[in-house]
C-alpha cells in the first residue's frame, strides 16, 4: 500500500513543480516585457481622451467617402 502512496505523492510534486516552474516563466516573460518598455503595468485599456473619436476629421470623412464609392462600383 506504501508504494501506490509514494507512487501518488510523486506526481502530485512532480505536477505541481511543473506549475510553478510556468508560472515563473511567465512571470519572466511579462518582466523583460515591461523592462523592454512593451507592457505598461498599470494598463486599464481605456481610452485616454474617448471624446476624441465622438466627432471625425475631414481627413476621416474623405477617406469613409472613398471607401463608399470603392464598394458602391
Amino acid at each position: 500500500m506504501s508504494g501506490v502512496t509514494d507512487t501518488l505523492i510523486s506526481i502530485i510534486f512532480i505536477i505541481s513543480a511543473g506549475l510553478m516552474i510556468l508560472i515563473l516563466l511567465k512571470l519572466r516573460q511579462r518582466n523583460l516585457l515591461v523592462s523592454a518598455g512593451n507592457f505598461d503595468e498599470n494598463y486599464s485599456g481605456e481610452a485616454k481622451d474617448p471624446g476624441q473619436f465622438e466627432e471625425p476629421d475631414d481627413d476621416a470623412l474623405d477617406e469613409m467617402q472613398e471607401l463608399l464609392d470603392l464598394a458602391s462600383e
